[in-house]
């Protein structure tokens, strides 16, 4: 395996342990909501404590995988809102988060251990294979026509990558693309998603996203990616 493929499966795994943190972040329904209890099952406060603590070990791993490990920016915010969750489920021994705190806690972890999971992603994408994979599962239904065009290959290119021959043309513009989709895909269509390369902007002096990766794919890299932030899958130029 080469040196490239062992740091991207590296990522691989690190954005499964922030995705099982995402997963953990918010208390279960049976955590949340209040039930009376019969005397054979746990109370309401032991059950959100033992959610709490699947929680914080799911973030110990994380934070302890990731390469600057608890020193990680990033990290040591995750563990400044556990600790705040931590006193608030403390705080609050009926279980009741009448004041909100518990759920707000949750929403700021929430906030973080998502931004490190796209930094992550975003580090898999470096490699160029592993970003042409991603275009072409985001794309699935996106034909092999509008695939060249986004790309600046050929067909007969696309095709060949397809079938996991090595991405060596249009190395950097298949890295952007990728990194461009993780921003628009949650609320576009994929073919909603090629619209939106097609459609003029005036933020772009009215060039079409495609237009600007067609000129030099390295330098709008940073001018596409605020534009694709901004947007938010909104086809609105």
């Amino acid at each position: 395996m080469s040196a490239v493929a062992e740091v991207a499966e590296q990522m691989t795994v690190l954005r499964h342990k922030a995705e099982q943190v995402e997963e953990l972040v918010s208390p279960p329904r049976s955590v949340r909501e209040r039930r009376p209890e019969t005397a054979a099952e746990e109370s309401l406060a032991q059950r959100r404590w033992g959610w709490y603590q699947g929680l914080e070990d799911a973030v110990l791993d994380l934070s302890n995988s990731l390469p600057e490990g608890t020193e990680d920016y990033d990290a040591r915010k995750l563990f400044e809102f556990l600790i705040e969750l931590r006193r608030a489920i403390t705080a609050d021994p009926e279980a009741s988060d009448e004041r909100g705190e518990v759920e707000l806690a949750t929403i700021k972890m929430r906030d973080v251990v998502h931004r490190i999971g796209r930094r992550l992603e975003h580090n898999i994408l470096d490699d160029p294979q592993s970003a042409a994979r991603s275009v072409f599962t985001t794309l699935r239904s996106v034909g092999v026509g509008d695939l060249s065009r986004l790309l600046g290959v050929s067909t007969k290119t696309i095709n060949t990558w397809k079938a996991g021959g090595p991405v060596t043309r249009k190395a950097d513009r298949v890295v952007v693309l990728a990194q461009l989709l993780t921003y628009l895909r949650s609320s576009m269509t994929p073919t909603g998603l090629v619209m939106w390369f097609d459609a003029p902007r005036h933020q772009l002096g009215g060039r079409t996203p495609l237009q600007l990766l067609d000129e030099n794919e390295a330098a709008a890299r940073e001018t596409l990616v605020a534009l694709a932030r901004g947007a938010r899958g909104q086809l609105a130029g």
